[in-house]
């Protein structure tokens, strides 16, 4: 009987739709994906490919029905040549050896003539010259004819019979190719695309209910953090950036990006300024600008330019600064050498001190490139950990900031790339694969204001 109340089951299923429906929302958000749309994509691609694998056995199956009727009429030509052939053999062998003795024999026997009568010998080696030159012409004719078929139609035939069985053999390539290899390999990918968003929803689940809850995000902070750098290291730090970041006129023109998204955020701090190109060229476009840094190298090299900078430690710096007191703040390639919670408590600061609209602006390695996450990124040793762009995304929203835009810069030179235009579509298409995951942009900027 019914108590009045919905079933056990029920509740739970319409629970689990909301907690579906809020995850996607989440994801939505967060990210920018729309799981509905991945799903269909690709509902949409394996329809493709089975409509691809439909089309590819009718047409399959058309060309091996030509092969057929071309293998039947080339057995028809064949058998139609040696018929010819024959008759032309019986004809040179018997009856024009026969025809020749009897003209020879009459030549000869200059009296014979048919019992009963008949017309002369003169009048009958007349109708066997013309007999034997009849002979002679629908010798000649046969002659052409099994030429022209030996010569013209048999290879013709023999030649579009080739090119189908290439044909087939082409489709069979591809059917084999789409079997073995194309569609276990979007299966795998798609497979993998699932797992990871099944991941990315119950992390987001977890993080969702502790937001919901009121928790706070819990970062573990180091209770010990790393001793300072060997002086003897620490002053070489400016030839360090020199050899390991690029020269200092490559890196101005590389920040001078940066400047219409400052044009309007007077004034302006750059924590970790380093030797000062940003500052340069902020400075340059009548933007106010000053920078900090804890490296005491790097700010007397901007200063002997002329150039604003402190010493000190960003997050200090940010704290001490009146509230929506600066129109922007920047950090190139700064958080990776800071500890988690460090960096977290720096994107809190910098939103604390930033006005309405004001902008932050944030570079960092790219940790989805293999060869930067892997490799260059350990090059500089004061480097703690690689920051996701989708991590700090992800901090910056839940500290109160809005993220614009997240950009992928400096690509590797291309003739760094595996893929070349030389190379045959399949291998040119997996080398690209691999381009991008080896070898993706070497660096990701995040923009984020504050509402």
């Amino acid at each position: 009987m019914s108590d009045g109340h919905a079933p056990r089951g029920a509740v739970d299923r319409s629970k689990q739709g909301w907690l579906v429906r809020l995850m996607r929302g989440v994801v939505r958000g967060l990210f920018g994906v729309d799981l509905d749309q991945v799903e269909a994509e690709v509902d949409r691609g394996r329809a493709a490919l089975s409509r691809e694998t439909v089309a590819r056995e009718e047409l399959q199956r058309h060309l091996e029905k030509r092969l057929d009727e071309t293998s039947a009429v080339l057995e028809d030509v064949r058998g139609a040549y040696l018929a010819t052939r024959s008759e032309f053999e019986q004809v040179r062998d018997k009856a024009v050896p026969e025809l020749t003795a009897r003209l020879y024999q009459l030549g000869e026997d200059g009296a014979a003539v048919r019992p009963g009568g008949g017309p002369p010998p003169d009048a009958r080696l007349a109708d066997l010259d013309v007999t034997l030159t009849l002979l002679k012409k629908t010798s000649a004719a046969l002659q052409e004819e099994l030429e022209s078929l030996r010569d013209g139609r048999v290879p013709r035939v023999e030649g579009d019979l080739l090119h189908m069985q290439h044909a087939v053999e082409a489709v069979q390539t591809l059917g084999e190719e789409l079997r073995d290899q194309r569609l276990p390999a979007l299966s795998a990918r798609t497979d993998v695309l699932v797992e990871r968003l099944h991941e990315e929803l119950s992390a987001l689940g977890g993080l969702v209910d502790r937001l919901a809850q009121g928790e706070p995000l819990r970062v573990a902070v180091e209770p010990d953090v790393e001793a300072k750098v060997p002086a003897a290291i620490a002053a070489a730090s400016t030839r360090f950036v020199d050899s390991f970041r690029g020269e200092r006129a490559e890196i101005l023109g590389r920040v001078s990006e940066y400047v219409p998204l400052l044009k309007s955020a007077a004034p302006v701090l750059e924590i970790g300024c380093g030797r000062g190109e940003l500052l340069e060229a902020l400075r340059e476009a009548g933007v106010e600008v000053r920078g900090v840094d804890n490296d005491p190298a790097m700010v007397a090299a901007c200063r002997r330019l002329g150039l604003a900078a402190d010493e000190g430690d960003a997050l200090e710096t940010l704290r001490k600064l009146k509230p929506g007191s600066l129109g922007g703040v920047t950090a190139i390639h700064v958080l990776e050498h800071l500890p988690a919670a460090t960096w977290m408590s720096v994107v809190e600061a910098a939103a604390v001190a930033l006005r309405p609209g004001g902008v932050l602006l944030v570079e960092c390695p790219n940790p989805d490139s293999l060869r930067v996450g892997a490799g260059l990124f350990w090059v500089d040793p004061t480097h703690r950990a690689p920051v996701h762009p989708q991590a700090l995304a992800f901090a910056m929203r839940a500290l109160g900031l809005e993220v614009v835009e997240t950009r992928l810069l400096h690509p590797f030179p291309a003739e760094q790339a595996l893929a070349n235009p030389s190379q045959p579509e399949p291998v040119r298409e997996l080398a690209g694969r691999l381009d991008a995951w080896l070898s993706g942009p070497r660096d990701f900027l995040v923009v984020a204001r504050k509402p």
